[in-house]
């Protein structure tokens, strides 16, 4: 299939594209471009994005969506959701965007895999979920920059020292965020932090930074 022709025929369901900064994990502070999906295979309790979950109709060939992109000035793009592994098409959406020299950030719960993703330069966000008994695709564990965790009443060290997250925390790359910014929760991740110092590992203890000034 010829590449314009691509372009106009892959289509995403795209809840809103918008600019801000990064307000979590280890980029933080980041001038961003997020492009927010529609879909979400899983459910948790706390979600601040409900109106992101459920599937729809895809509204946004890759073309348009590449030409909403460059009517911006960042050029570090957050795809987030909802779910952006639930996009079938998400690899040529990354390959374009790297072709005109933007990075690619995709905030994921690591649930799901595309393996037409696995030669691309992105900084993959895995966020493990309770709901999913926070199970992560062995794949995205294999090329996650970092874990961020939120710090619910479900999270706890036996979690966070399971075999396949010690990794990152060995790399200090695994940061607990406060769900909601919610002070007995920010309490508790620092508890956690103070755990696993004694350990030996050390974690970042990070809250939503944007919602904290104000932003989007």
């Amino acid at each position: 299939m010829l590449r314009d022709k691509t372009r106009t025929t892959t289509t995403y369901s795209v809840s809103e594209i918008y600019p801000s900064i990064q307000g979590e994990g280890l980029l933080v502070g980041t001038p961003s471009l997020f492009i927010r999906f529609h879909g979400c295979n899983l459910r948790c309790p706390w979600c601040d994005q409900p109106e992101s979950l459920t599937f729809k109709k895809p509204n946004m060939d890759l073309e348009s969506l590449l030409e909403r992109v460059s009517l911006y000035h960042q050029r570090h793009v957050v795809l987030t959701g909802g779910e952006p592994m639930a996009q079938p098409d998400l690899h040529l959406l990354i390959e374009e965007l790297i072709k005109r020299s933007y990075t690619v950030q995709i905030e994921t719960n690591g649930t799901l895999w595309n393996e037409k993703l696995k030669d691309l330069d992105i900084h993959i966000t895995c966020s493990p979920k309770a709901s999913a008994k926070y199970y992560v695709h062995p794949e995205v564990l294999r090329r996650a920059k970092e874990l961020k965790f939120v710090v619910d009443d479900e999270l706890s060290l036996n979690v966070l020292k399971r075999e396949e997250f010690l990794p990152f925390l060995e790399k200090g790359v695994a940061i607990l965020q406060p769900e909601g910014n919610k002070k007995h929760y920010l309490e508790k991740a620092l508890r956690l932090q103070e755990e696993l110092l004694r350990e030996g590992y050390t974690v970042r203890v990070i809250p939503q930074i944007h919602k904290l000034i104000g932003l989007k």
